[in-house]
């Protein structure tokens, strides 16, 4: 006799990296409604919508940690993600994060999708998923491919830190691969030298939306102990809850002074 198919329970939905469609962008659009604007959505990759909900987090970030979020680059009043490294930085809307430091105001930009200059070759570049950098660094060149096509990118001494996004249940050389961009960066967070200088900023993080097993939770252990650096699992459904005020106290931060 056959068995009749057993329906799947919510618990067994949990398990899997991906979120349904509809649930983020109810979640982008209530985010970016709280800064009065709209926002433009032409995806229909789960993965886009983790990135851009990755993004919000690292704005509520700052947030929860006394600096001034204000939007820009709104075209014609809507907010519009970069979800690829394709495109000019122009072309696209990102968040000014501002904090008074004595009697300075310091202001960054978080960036979606720029191309960064490596630490070790000036010609050379990747492209984190988000990126905090100096307030108004970003260029545009003509320079860098063979057929006058423009290019924005930043310096790699205008990179404050980095966040990649991944929409996986996460596996070793995934982890691995990221302390690879972590060095190729910012290699000095490689020294684990979370500073206590401030501004702050969110330590160099690996964000990734499915459920560890017992390998890469002890992966995560022994990466976090020798770098300053954050590995995130399950951001699908711990999100907002690892980016809380409550919780921002176990998340590894970074800062160095801006002249």
């Amino acid at each position: 006799m056959a068995k009749t198919p057993q329906k799947k329970t919510a618990q067994s939905k949990t398990t899997s990296p991906f979120k349904d469609i509809k649930l983020f962008e109810s979640e982008i659009t209530s985010f970016i409604n709280k800064f009065k604007a709209t926002v433009v959505t032409h995806s229909k990759r789960v993965s886009d919508y983790f990135e851009m909900s990755c993004y919000n987090l690292i704005v509520r970030f700052y947030e929860n940690n006394g600096y001034s979020v204000t939007i820009q680059n709104l075209k014609k009043g809507e907010y519009v993600y970069k979800c690829s490294p394709a495109g000019i930085q122009s072309n696209y809307s990102f968040f000014l994060i501002t904090k008074n430091y004595g009697k300075k105001t310091l202001e960054f930009e978080v960036q979606h999708n720029l191309a960064t200059q490596s630490s070790f070759n000036k010609e050379v570049f990747t492209n984190p998923d988000i990126s905090v950098i100096k307030k108004g660094t970003s260029k545009t060149t003509t320079n860098y491919y063979a057929i006058n096509r423009r290019f924005s990118y930043v310096k790699n001494s205008d990179l404050i830190t980095f966040f990649e996004v991944k929409n996986f249940n996460p596996f070793p050389e995934l982890i691995f691969n990221f302390i690879g961009i972590v060095n190729e960066l910012r290699k000095e967070i490689l020294t684990n030298s979370a500073t206590a200088k401030r501004p702050i900023h969110l330590a160099p993080s690996l964000m990734v939306s499915g459920k560890p097993n017992r390998q890469t939770i002890r992966i995560k252990k022994s990466l976090e102990e020798r770098y300053c650096i954050n590995i995130m699992y399950d951001l699908f459904d711990s999100g907002v809850s690892t980016f809380s005020k409550k919780k921002q106290a176990d998340l590894r931060i970074t800062g160095k002074l801006i002249s």
